[in-house]
């Protein structure tokens, strides 16, 4: 799931939608749900039953691998069932705790699986291998238990720092969400009513008077700031908790502990960051272009940040119901090839029973993701359908993480590898939404509706990249000023805010308010150093566009062979073998702007 979709559903389903319910049929995993709590049942017991072995021959090991992988399988089916049935009641507390116990017994018996294979050892594992060659298929397993070990706890220590570390976790989340709800603007008048600042704020953004607009900016802005000190203190705790945790795991500080799970470290985000940081020109020049177009528009001398969303013209995009919506997006990512079209309209056809959609969200869970175990269908949860652009764009990004996991199944790909870090999972999804808005771009005469696709195509490459840089950079530094003491209110977070976003993008200079986005960024508080993933996903993303759509013949056989191996080895050997050659950050940094400004380009000429 794409995290930052989460406020894009929620404003989207604030619109008025018409569509037909279809609802995922849950019998592709279980019969019923008495098979699947019986199932369940014995399924706790065998995680609990797997043992540590010492010293295995090399068939035990194979058999014990093989056992193991089963598990696992088993356990992705029962997430699934107990996934959707969360998805479609968040009141359904029984399977939410049936499920997090699940995952609580899989745990306990994958680490000992892993502290099995750091007993068998790197010379144990080869001479194993060389007698049943099988098992070098777990090889990889191997290097990851043996990566994590100097970062692991004794068992009983690590329940301790869970048990606490969740809890505080979910308490500053709390915080957070209630400070937010509890957030009053004020009213705003308009030409058809009084709106709220804060629940109406998409809508008042768009509003045609402009001192309508700036007027609800403003509210907003200050109804944050009246909440500053509540935010910091939650978000400064946020950090202290999780520099203690990273700091009695070994690590240097909480973003290397972070990184390191996604295969990174706190020099490769910071280059990487930096490499963007030094491109800023070219989002500058796509911000000062619109802010150009915009002025032209509507015969304003200096634009805002609350004149982006008016409206400027007499162009109106098209809605897209379901039947366009189940149309548009398999053709649109025919580039990635025939087949994974075919893929796509099965995935979305409705006698299928694979997407659940509603036109009413009800107790129904405010998201949107994949459902995938090994041997069925993926399938896709949508909370509510309602018929706009951006929530196309959002099924073909979930949509992609769905097929993701079945092509992976249809080739056999362990159980075991079938899942990669965020970044590259999220890269591959977010190429959908690209190719979506680039299909729309080019299947227009209108000049106006050109603009307007190529403008969300822009407007989606550079916030991944730019925005998500200047995002971990952010990030980064707060916990690095909070940790030294630097940072102790809400003011210093609002001014270190100010100052990095300054380096990136034109607004701030202008509207210096900005410097309280820091506590608008729910993924802080909710799951903490998460957003440096969105930076190596969209760098992958843009460049997956450009090989797609420059030669798609040589980008499918590639995709496919990145789609048959599943996560089998580190991230930077699979990348070397999907693009044939290493491409550091920097020169994908340096790709990427080149096709950001290509579109810059074609844009300015549409505007003229």
């Amino acid at each position: 799931m794409k995290k930052r979709y989460l406020a894009c559903l929620i404003a989207l389903a604030a619109c008025t939608a018409h569509a037909a319910d279809s609802h995922i049929d849950p019998s592709i995993w279980y019969p019923s749900a008495d098979a699947e709590a019986a199932d369940r049942t014995a399924l706790t017991a065998d995680w609990k039953a797997v043992p540590v072995l010492q010293d295995p021959d090399p068939q035990a090991l194979l058999d014990y691998m093989h056992r193991v992988e089963a598990l696992l399988a088993r356990s992705q089916r029962h997430d699934a069932w107990l996934h959707l049935h969360t998805a479609l009641d968040v009141d359904d507390h029984a399977s939410r705790a049936a499920r997090s116990a699940l995952a609580e017994a899989k745990q306990a018996g994958y680490d000992r699986m892993r502290k099995t294979l750091r007993n068998v050892g790197d010379a144990g594992f080869a001479k194993a291998t060389s007698a049943v060659p099988a098992l070098g298929e777990y090889h990889w397993l191997l290097e990851q238990a043996t990566r994590h070990q100097p970062h692991e706890l004794p068992e009983a220590e690590q329940a301790i720092m869970d048990d606490i570390g969740d809890q505080d976790s979910e308490a500053f989340w709390a915080i957070y969400q209630k400070t937010r709800r509890a957030m009053d603007g004020g009213k705003v008048p308009t030409a058809h009513g009084d709106l709220d600042a804060i629940k109406d704020a998409g809508k008042l953004a768009k509003d045609p008077d402009r001192a309508v607009r700036e007027q609800a900016w403003e509210q907003e802005q200050k109804a944050q700031a009246a909440q500053g000190e509540t935010y910091a203190a939650t978000l400064m705790g946020i950090v202290r908790l999780n520099d203690k945790v990273a700091k009695l795991r070994h690590f240097a500080d909480a973003p290397n502990d972070v990184y390191f799970s996604r295969f990174l470290t706190r020099a490769d985000v910071d280059a990487t960051a930096k490499a963007v940081e030094d491109k800023a020109q070219v989002l500058q020049a796509y911000q000062a272009l619109r802010a150009k177009h915009i002025a032209k528009v509507l015969g304003i001398a200096d634009v805002h940040s609350w004149d982006l969303s008016a409206p400027l013209d007499d162009f109106t995009p098209p809605a897209f119901d379901e039947a366009a919506m189940r149309d548009v997006i398999p053709k649109a990512l025919a580039p990635i090839g025939s087949d994974y079209s075919a893929h796509f309209r099965a995935l979305l056809d409705p006698a299928n029973h694979r997407t659940d959609l509603a036109t009413t969200l009800g107790t129904r869970e405010s998201d949107a993701f994949a459902i995938a175990a090994p041997g069925a269908p993926a399938t896709l949860f949508i909370s509510q359908w309602v018929p706009k652009m951006g929530a196309a764009s959002v099924v073909a990004h979930e949509g992609g993480h769905a097929l993701n996991q079945q092509l992976m199944d249809e080739h056999g790909v362990s159980p075991f590898y079938r899942g990669g870090p965020n970044w590259m999972m999220e890269g591959i999804a977010i190429l959908n939404e690209m190719l979506f808005y680039e299909y729309l771009y080019r299947h227009t005469n209108d000049p106006a509706a050109k603009a307007y696709y190529l403008q969300s195509q822009l407007d989606e490459m550079t916030f991944e990249i730019f925005t998500s840089a200047e995002e971990a950079q952010l990030e980064a530094g707060i916990y690095d000023g909070v940790v030294a003491g630097k940072f102790k209110n809400a003011a210093d977070l609002d001014a270190f805010t100010l100052d990095t976003a300054k380096r990136f993008e034109i607004w701030p200079a202008k509207d210096p308010e900005l410097a309280h986005a820091w506590m608008g960024k729910r993924l802080m508080y909710q799951d903490p150093l998460y957003l440096a993933n969105y930076l190596y996903a969209g760098l992958l993303a843009t460049k997956m566009f450009a090989m797609a759509t420059k030669d798609p013949t040589d980008f499918q056989k590639r995709y496919a062979a990145l789609m048959a191996e599943g996560f089998d080895a580190p991230p930077k050997e699979l990348l070397k073998h999907f693009f044939g050659k290493d491409l550091s950050p920097a020169e994908l940094v340096d790709a990427d702007m080149t096709v950001i400004q290509a579109k810059v380009a074609a844009l300015g000429k549409l505007y003229k």
